[in-house]
């Protein structure tokens, strides 16, 4: 039996358990690594906070950079008309939509988690990473078939 066989056995058998909070005053290391797991917490936020900021100005490099091609595709072909498509537009949209959503999320995991460690209890949750590699994979999907979709027309 694995380790994470273990800790599914214990969760499922403290089921019917009401948990008590943890008595962090009683002793100093249980409090320091009381501490530690609540900065641990605020860590895991600041990192998807990071992360959804980063989101947000990928959309505008990408809004920016199209606007970019858009410019340098009407100088060199000498058009007043500036309209080749708006992929990218979407792209970015995409990202400012994603960055919101991430950051609300993240809010919300982050005091979720916070009430579980002042109850005591364990509670693990897969919902935020796989938000992030949803993001990530439809982001790069899309990118790959606007960049396609640029070098068939």
């Amino acid at each position: 039996m694995n380790f994470w066989d273990k800790v599914s056995k214990s969760l499922q058998n403290n089921k019917g358990v009401q948990s008590k909070p943890p008595a962090v005053m009683d002793d100093d290391r249980i409090f320091m690594a009381w501490q530690r797991t609540h900065m641990a917490n605020e860590r895991t936020f600041l990192s998807w906070s990071r992360t959804s900021i980063s989101l947000l100005a990928f959309g505008f490099v990408i809004e920016k950079f199209e606007i970019f091609l858009r410019h340098l595709l009407a100088f060199e072909q000498g058009a007043k008309s500036m309209n080749h498509g708006s992929g990218a537009a979407y792209l970015s949209l995409l990202c400012f939509v994603l960055a919101g959503f991430m950051i609300v999320v993240s809010g919300l995991r982050f005091i979720r988690v916070r009430r579980h460690i002042n109850k005591g209890e364990a509670v693990f949750s897969a919902v935020p990473d796989l938000l992030a590699v949803t993001s990530v994979a439809v982001i790069i999907g899309l990118a790959l078939v606007l960049g396609l979709e640029r070098f068939i027309n």
